[in-house]
């Protein structure tokens, strides 16, 4: 435990140091061993919080691949190379034109999301979905916006981009995400406030050839209400497989024969009786013609219905359901 200053020594250590002959500046902080530390650095804090979102991309990137794969019918390697945690204006200010910010919306949650492609990206689609000569670009030129081609590749794209998006969130929490608008100019996306902290999620598209970044900046602030979602890394395909089995069966379940009949009513007779019976003899039943008749499904009583004609047929019309009768027997 450091010693107590008393009083004397703790007013004769201000009178030095206000008299400069303490030096309380330079050669203090040489001799001491510290490090700063960045009070608005949200990155770790983030990285615990949210551990499921490496899951997401992680699986984003393996089925954007193979929608890049089948949509433009050569090899496509997509994957997930970082992601930084920081606020979207400083984001922003590092980004060059042309560049292509595609804004979505998740209406669930109330956030947005930026899909960018740099224009070496947008250049290497390009080629590739024209059958170029996958030769790296030696200048991508000078220009501030896309041409109307180059748009119209950046949308498809997106649409691929969103549909694997939505697939890749399913297993931690479903969302739906629509396309917003395109912007060029990084000034005019007004979705996400530039003091807001976004992930930025990079990841490498590559052809034979031809390669290019893929950005995913996504706003942490609509995350909040999903975060017990979010922390947890899901690998496995438990949710999708029992989601696939439990329409499985609800299509089997609605394609079983069932046996209906409705009773028109019952008598308690004996055997001495039953003995007796003639040709013509009539049966006193419970209930009259008018009086609603049993339904029953498998042997159990589920409807009430009024007897009577239906194109020509014997019929019953429901007039009552199991909740009812249940009531009806309860009060009884």
């Amino acid at each position: 435990m450091s010693e107590v200053l008393s009083q004397s020594e703790i007013d004769a250590l201000l009178l030095a140091v206000s008299s400069g002959s303490v030096d309380t500046a330079e050669n203090e902080a040489e001799k001491n061993d510290w490090v700063a530390y960045d009070l608005t650095s949200q990155e770790k804090i983030y990285h615990g919080r949210l551990a499921g979102l490496e899951g997401i991309h992680e699986r984003f990137a393996r089925l954007f691949r193979v929608s890049l794969s089948n949509f433009f019918k050569k090899n496509v390697t997509v994957s997930a190379t970082n992601t930084d945690y920081l606020k979207f204006g400083d984001y922003l200010s590092n980004l060059l034109r042309p560049t292509s910010l595609n804004v979505l919306s998740i209406p669930s949650l109330q956030g947005h999301m930026v899909m960018m492609m740099t224009s070496k990206l947008v250049y290497a689609l390009l080629d590739g979905y024209y059958g170029g000569v996958e030769r790296p670009f030696a200048k991508l030129g000078g220009r501030d916006e896309f041409t109307s081609i180059e748009n119209n590749i950046i949308r498809k794209i997106c649409e691929l981009g969103i549909k694997d998006l939505e697939e890749a969130w399913r297993l931690n929490y479903p969302i739906q995400v629509q396309y917003s608008r395109m912007e060029s100019n990084p000034a005019f996306v007004g979705s996400i406030h530039t003091t807001d902290v976004v992930a930025v999620v990079t990841f490498e598209v590559e052809f034979e050839h031809l390669s290019g970044p893929f950005t995913l900046v996504i706003q942490l602030r609509a995350l909040d209400p999903i975060q017990s979602h979010l922390s947890v890394h899901v690998t496995n395909e438990h949710s999708r497989d029992n989601s696939t089995w439990a329409e499985h069966w609800m299509n089997e379940i609605m394609q079983l024969p069932l046996e209906i009949r409705a009773e028109l009513g019952n008598a308690d007779l004996n055997v001495a009786n039953l003995k007796n019976w003639k040709a013509g003899e009539v049966i006193t039943l419970t209930q009259d013609a008018a009086s609603p008749l049993a339904v029953f499904i498998e042997d159990v009583p589920k409807m009430k219905g009024m007897m009577g004609l239906f194109r020509g047929n014997t019929a019953v019309r429901v007039t009552e359901m199991e909740s009812v009768i249940q009531k009806g027997k309860k009060n009884g």
